[in-house]
């Protein structure tokens, strides 16, 4: 089975019994970004906390 089939299952284990489907959807893209921070982060590509201050002071204008 694929690592992204298996984190998937895990995902959708981990949700309550009463869970909706849009509930499980909502978490499923949840941990895809997740991941991808994760990826982006070991790759090198960030920005440092005063830039993103700088970019979000930025959307105010």
């Amino acid at each position: 089975m694929s690592e992204a089939k298996e984190s998937a299952i895990r995902v959708v284990q981990e949700q309550p019994d009463d869970g909706s489907l849009e509930d499980i959807v909502r978490e499923l893209a949840f941990a895809v970004m997740i991941e991808r921070g994760l990826a982006d982060s070991d790759a090198g590509r960030v920005i440092s906390h005063e830039e993103m201050g700088a970019r979000i002071r930025s959307w105010r204008k």
